[in-house]
Order: C-alpha cells, then sequence, then structure tokens
C-alpha cells in the first residue's frame, strides 16, 4: 500500500468511526496531541505535510467541537488544559536548568547546561509523534 492509499484509508476510518459515533482516537491521545500543537505550534512544515498528523487534528476539531461557534467538549477541555500545563510547566523547568547564571565562569557547567536543554518536550510527547506520525518534535 503506498502513501496515498494508506492516508485515504485513515482518512475514510476516521470518517467512518465519526459516523458511528465510535471514538478513533482516545481522548487522552486526543487531548496529548492538541496541547502539542497549542504548545510547540502546529504550523512547522513537518506538521502541516503530514497527511496523517492533519486528518487527526481536523477530525479532532471536529470530535470535540472546537472548530468555533460551539460548545466544546468540556471533558476534553479539561484534560487538554492538563497537558499543555504540563508542556508548559516542562519548558519552564527545562529553561531554568538550562540559564547559566555565569556562562564564561564555568565552561564545564555550561557544557552540562547545553545538553540539558537540547530538549525542552517530554518523553510522552517525542514518543507520540515519532510513533503516531514518524515526525521529531524540535524544542
Amino acid at each position: 500500500m503506498n502513501t496515498e492509499q494508506a492516508t485515504r484509508l485513515q482518512q475514510d476510518w476516521l470518517e467512518a468511526c465519526e459516523q458511528m459515533d465510535i471514538p478513533a482516537i482516545t481522548t487522552d491521545t486526543s487531548a496529548r496531541i492538541m496541547a502539542i500543537v497549542y504548545v510547540h505550534g502546529g504550523g512547522e512544515e513537518e506538521m502541516v505535510l503530514n497527511r496523517k498528523f492533519t486528518n487527526d487534528v481536523q477530525y479532532i476539531q471536529r470530535r470535540f467541537h472546537l472548530q468555533g461557534g460551539e460548545r466544546p467538549d468540556e471533558t476534553f477541555v479539561a484534560t487538554l488544559q492538563h497537558y499543555v500545563r504540563e508542556l508548559e510547566q516542562y519548558m519552564k523547568e527545562r529553561e531554568r536548568t538550562v540559564t547559566p547564571q555565569h556562562a564564561d565562569a564555568d565552561p564545564q557547567t555550561s557544557a552540562v547546561r547545553r545538553q540539558t536543554s537540547d530538549s525542552s518536550i517530554p518523553d510522552w510527547a517525542h514518543r507520540l509523534m515519532r510513533d503516531r506520525y514518524g515526525m521529531k518534535l524540535h524544542g
């Protein structure tokens, strides 16, 4: 099966699940995906060009009434807020770890701090994007 066929199959699956009111993606996974989009931006080229990712985001927007003009699903919103806070807190903690007070004074310490700065994204977000979409988050 080529990529175009796989994308079409996934899109058909999402539409069929939506019509039958069967969740194709769990609420938790949906909230994690949308938290990543919210906190890290969904405009990265890799995200925009990944059809599986954009299909999932569009499905999540429809399923949980996130397209505007509707009242969003309250349970979903609470879960989404939890993951947004978790991502933002993780980033803040990493920034504190990374910011050297006297970078020139201790090059060895600065190098350690730079190594810890390689990822301001929790492992679960990296795994989700890699395993589900074959994408690497940068941050």
